[in-house]
C-alpha cells in the first residue's frame, strides 16, 4: 500500500525550476543525497510544481528524506501527507458512524439527559429532539462520544437535578450543600459526592419526592464524620 506525501510549490504559476544541493541540518550534519547505486549526487533537481513521493517505495523514501529538512522548504515549498490525511478523514467518517448509530439507539431519557449535558436546550418534541442529538453525532463525533462514555455523566446530572430542586445552590460560582461548599467547580462537587456516598444516597431520595433533612457537612475536600439516616416516607 502506498504512503503517498506531495511537496509543491507554494507559487505553482511561477514555478519552473529548482535545485535542492548538498546542505548542512540543525546540527551541522552534511546531508547528501546518495542515488540507487549508492552515489553521492550535488543534489535533487525539480522540475515541475509538485513532486509525488511514496515513502514506502526506498528510492522515494531517500529523496524524502534528503528533502525534509531542506532550508529550500520553508522557503516557497509546503509538504502534505497524503496518506495521513486520507486516514484522518477515515477515523473521523468511522466515528460519525459510529456515533450517529449510538445517537439513533438512545432511550428518551438518555436522549434528554445527553442534552442536558451537551446543552441542547429547546421546547422540543421527543422526535425533534432525538434528531437535534443525532444531528449533533454526526457534525461533532468525537465530543459526542466522550459525552456518551463519560463515566461521571450520571453523577453531572444529578448535580444538574439537585441545582433545579434546590438541594444543591451555586454562590458567587461555588456549589454549596446547605451552608457548606462542596466545590468550587462541577468536577470538585463530583469528588465531593464520590467521597460522601452516604449523603449522595440521602440525596437521591430526596429528589424521588421524599422528606430528607439537611446534613451538616464539612466543607469541599473534607468528608462528613457521621452521617445519621434522616429520610423519612412522605405521607400518603
Amino acid at each position: 500500500m502506498k504512503h503517498v506525501v506531495i511537496i509543491k510549490s507554494t507559487n505553482p504559476s511561477k514555478f519552473n525550476y529548482c535545485k535542492f544541493g548538498t546542505y548542512k541540518n540543525k546540527r551541522g550534519k552534511l546531508i547528501e543525497l546518495i542515488d540507487p547505486n549508492g552515489i553521492t549526487t550535488t543534489g535533487y533537481e525539480m522540475f515541475q510544481a509538485v513532486l509525488s513521493l511514496d515513502l514506502n517505495d526506498a528510492d522515494d523514501k531517500r529523496i524524502y528524506n534528503f528533502l525534509v529538512d531542506h532550508p529550500l522548504i520553508n522557503k516557497g515549498f509546503a509538504i502534505e501527507d497524503l496518506s495521513e490525511k486520507e486516514n484522518k478523514q477515515a477515523e473521523v467518517a468511522l466515528a460519525k458512524a459510529d456515533s450517529v448509530t449510538a445517537a439513533a439507539t438512545l432511550s428518551k431519557k438518555e436522549i434528554e439527559n445527553l442534552c442536558r449535558l451537551i446543552g441542547l436546550n429547546g421546547d422540543w418534541d421527543d422526535n425533534i429532539r432525538k434528531a437535534k442529538v443525532i444531528s449533533y453525532a454526526s457534525d461533532n463525533p468525537t465530543r459526542f462520544l466522550n459525552f456518551l462514555n463519560d463515566a461521571d455523566a450520571p453523577l453531572k446530572i444529578f448535580i444538574k437535578d439537585a441545582l433545579d430542586a434546590n438541594i444543591f445552590f451555586k454562590v458567587n460560582g461555588v456549589y454549596k450543600y446547605g451552608t457548606s461548599s462542596i466545590g468550587l467547580t462541577e468536577d470538585q462537587a463530583i469528588l465531593w459526592l464520590k467521597d460522601n456516598a452516604d449523603i449522595h444516597a440521602l440525596l437521591k431520595n430526596q429528589l424521588r419526592g421524599n422528606e430528607v433533612e439537611v446534613v451538616k457537612v464539612d466543607s469541599v475536600k473534607t468528608k462528613t464524620t457521621k452521617v445519621k439516616e434522616l429520610t423519612k416516607e412522605k405521607a400518603n
